[in-house]
C-alpha cells in the first residue's frame, strides 16, 4: 500500500473516531446545584449519593457513584443528574436510580401493588 493510501486510511479512521456521538450532549444541566453529596434541582433536593465504589474493571481501577432520586417527580430529570455529576467527575462511572411509583390498595384482605 502506498504512502498516500496509508495517510488517507489513517485520516479516515481518525475522522470517524472523532465523530462519536455523546448521548448526553443535548441534556441540560440548567437548574442543578450541589451541596456536599446532595444534588438539587431548582433549589429542591432531587438526588442523594447512595454509594461510592472502587472497582477493578478491564485492567483499571475505576470509581463508580450511585445517586438515588429522592422523589418520583424528579425521574424526568435523572439524565440531567447523570450529566451534572459526570461533568464534575468525568472519569467516574455514574448511575442514577429512579424512584418507583407504588400504589397500594387493600382489596378483601389482599394487598395489590401497582408499579408504573
Amino acid at each position: 500500500m502506498g504512502k498516500v493510501m496509508k495517510n488517507i486510511l489513517i485520516g479516515s479512521i481518525l475522522l470517524l473516531s472523532s465523530c462519536a456521538v455523546n448521548p448526553l450532549r443535548n441534556i441540560s444541566t440548567e437548574g442543578f446545584s450541589y451541596e456536599g453529596t446532595d444534588i438539587y434541582y431548582k433549589g429542591e433536593l432531587c438526588a442523594q449519593m447512595a454509594a461510592l465504589e472502587v472497582a477493578y474493571d478491564d485492567g483499571k481501577i475505576v470509581r463508580e457513584v450511585t445517586y438515588v432520586v429522592t422523589d418520583e417527580k424528579f425521574n424526568d430529570v435523572a439524565m440531567g443528574v447523570l450529566k451534572y455529576v459526570r461533568d464534575r467527575k468525568p472519569t467516574w462511572e455514574v448511575e442514577v436510580e429512579l424512584k418507583k411509583f407504588v400504589k397500594v390498595w387493600i382489596i378483601k384482605n389482599f394487598f395489590v401493588y401497582l408499579y408504573r
